[in-house]
């Protein structure tokens, strides 16, 4: 017969999050999901969690505020919400942080991106702009942000090749 596993003890769960605060910003999903993998119990993780967000080691909308102002300029704001969403951040709090981003912010980001890109795409000009249209969609970018950046990007002269 199989014993069950061992309840993972309260100052064991809260060493373990400390040590995982340490290293990096975690969510309180990932929290979570972190301590049930070691077998903490419903109750542990609320009060590990609890005091970590009483003494506001974890906070959630300062997380998400964070995580949008540092990839905001190599994503956009579809892959950023789903992003959040993945690690356990609520709805309101992604709406408020991704909220933050105006679409003339995006629209240079993705004209940039593009633009640093360009050498990637060969062929004839069509495909050249059904590749880069794909790659800023797959990056998150709405669909009129990759139409406006694409229509600065392609019709900027194309840049000249070095003649050796």
């Amino acid at each position: 017969m199989k014993e069950p596993a061992p309840e993972y003890p309260y100052e064991r769960a809260w060493n373990y999050t400390l040590w995982l605060l340490g290293r990096q910003a975690y969510t309180t999903g990932q929290l979570r999901d972190k301590l049930r993998r070691k077998g903490a119990t419903e109750e542990t993780m609320t009060r590990v969690l609890g005091k970590l967000a009483e003494l506001k080691l974890v906070d959630d909308a300062l997380y998400a505020e964070t995580f949008v102002r540092s990839r905001s300029r190599t994503k956009g704001a579809i892959r950023l919400r789903q992003e959040l969403f993945q690690k356990g951040v609520a709805e309101p709090l992604v709406d408020r942080a991704v909220g933050t981003l105006d679409e003339a912010a995006q629209l240079e980001s993705a004209a940039q991106l593009a633009e640093k890109n360009r050498w990637r795409w060969k062929g004839e000009p069509r495909e050249r702009y059904s590749k880069a249209y794909a790659f800023l969609a797959r990056r998150g970018f709405t669909g009129d942000v990759v139409r406006g950046a694409l229509e600065r990007t392609f019709n900027a002269p194309e840049p000249e090749e070095d003649e050796a």
